[in-house]
């Protein structure tokens, strides 16, 4: 699956939340179907958290204003409210790469409005949460050739539902490994780009931050829109959406329908008492 997967278009599935659900009202495999289940809203609940605070990022950084959004676009759009308020210098907020996540550190963020700061605290966060799922995913690799064991093991005491359903929990979990490496590779990618050409890539920057700061614009969306007849990229214009009511539309309508399932304390409660469920 290459980047374009974490893109959000209109008809794309990959990133949408689903929901599977066994029927556990069988007299075989009853004890091991619950286990499979078990798993399988583990697996949901994580998947359908991160897709949601990835659609949350989306909307909060006025990346929902083109038409496919990504995690680039998120990037960026923080990175343009930090050039306004800098008076479209960027580079005054001495951004720098540390090892850790989220990878950067903005050391001088004294003239950076509260709302700015706001905003790329988002970004990191999401990209913490993002590595913090690695332990988890490993618990839940470990358990998932049992769920392929019972739907090879006995097929004709195990519903062709139940395989389907088992087969498309185990489906949702490798696509969950797959945004979530494509989401941080793309992160990272830009990451590398901003600090090996920092002068082309605070150029690009600069030109939507200078130009808000001259406006007189502070709010995100009137910022990234600006995006949309930048003369140096005609093909933006096609790439967003009418208006910034319009964007900002879709994009609620996703998150109105969209699971906000907390994930309880902590992942290794989860992995906890999924023990404990068996």
């Amino acid at each position: 699956m290459g980047c374009s997967s974490v893109s959000l278009v209109r008809e794309d599935t990959k990133i949408r939340q689903e929901m599977i659900s066994l029927d556990l009202n069988c007299n075989h495999h009853k004890k091991d179907l619950e286990h499979a289940q078990s798993l399988i809203n583990l697996i949901t609940r994580i998947r359908n958290k991160m897709i949601y605070l990835y659609h949350k990022l989306m909307y909060e950084t006025g990346a929902c204003l083109f038409l496919n959004p990504t995690i680039v676009h998120c990037f960026k759009s923080c990175l343009y409210k930090l050039s306004t308020d800098l008076k479209g210098k960027l580079e005054d907020c001495k951004i720098e790469y540390i090892e850790d996540p989220p990878y950067l550190k903005i050391t001088k963020p004294e003239n950076i409005t509260s709302s700015g700061m706001n905003l790329i605290s988002d970004l990191f966060n999401f990209i913490v949460e993002l590595k913090s799922y690695k332990t988890i995913i490993k618990q839940v690799d470990k358990e998932t050739p049992g769920l392929l064991y019972l739907i090879c093991e006995d097929k004709e005491n195990i519903s062709s539902q139940n395989i389907n359903n088992i087969n498309k929990g185990i489906e949702l979990f490798k696509n969950m490994i797959e945004i979530r490496a494509d989401l941080i590779n793309m992160y990272k990618i830009q990451i590398r780009e901003l600090i090996t050409k920092k002068d082309i890539y605070n150029r690009e920057i600069n030109k939507i931050g200078e130009r808000a700061y001259k406006e007189q614009k502070s709010d995100i969306y009137e910022i990234t829109f600006l995006k949309k007849d930048d003369q140096d990229d005609k093909n933006y214009e096609s790439q967003m959406h009418r208006s910034i009511k319009d964007g900002k539309n879709f994009m609620e309508k996703i998150l109105k329908h969209e699971i906000n399932d907390d994930i309880i304390n902590s992942h290794e409660s989860i992995i906890i008492e999924q023990k404990d469920d068996i």
